[in-house]
């Protein structure tokens, strides 16, 4: 049976890792725009409508993309006064409830209010308020997906500390 988890454990953060790598290269492209625009304005005097407000629905994606991934690689912020002086048993505990208090109400009700979001956007197709007004509805559909591969990718981690807890042994 371990080694079935196993898999589907690597699974979970292969999808992460791959996700959030996929969308760490929309930075090229917004910095692409960022200089496309910055020529325009001050050395064409033409500026876009639409150049910053594109950069800043791929920045809301690439940000909230890389949640999963982070979490995979232990990268999140965490204040360890006394956690870093815990063993590793002691720590893998206190993950353990913390996440199941804290980390899977958090995600369960991003999960469910943002996917509310999202649907609703669209079916009312969704637009950002602004002169251009481009379609809101993708960047809530990421937000959402983003929110459910965090939680799987926390499930993830949250077994791993269970086995480990209880078989002293890391999958």
């Amino acid at each position: 049976m371990t080694g079935k988890l196993a898999k589907v454990l690597k699974a979970i953060d292969s999808l992460s890792e791959n996700t959030g790598k996929l969308f760490s290269f929309l930075i090229l492209i917004m910095v692409g725009l960022e200089t496309i625009e910055v020529i325009r304005r001050y050395i064409l005097h033409s500026p876009t409508t639409w150049a910053w407000e594109v950069v800043v629905l791929l920045y809301g994606a690439h940000f909230i993309t890389g949640g999963a991934w982070v979490l995979k690689e232990g990268g999140h912020v965490r204040t360890d006064i006394l956690f870093s002086r815990f063993s590793p048993k002691m720590k893998a505990i206190v993950d353990l409830l913390l996440f199941a208090i804290i980390f899977f109400t958090f995600v369960g009700v991003m999960i469910w209010k943002y996917s509310i979001h999202a649907i609703y956007s669209w079916s009312i197709k969704e637009t950002t308020y602004t002169m251009w007004a481009p379609p809101f509805y993708p960047l809530k559909t990421v937000v959402a997906i983003s929110f459910i591969f965090l939680g799987l990718q926390g499930l993830a981690k949250w077994i791993r500390d269970l086995i480990f807890v209880i078989k002293g042994e890391e999958i």
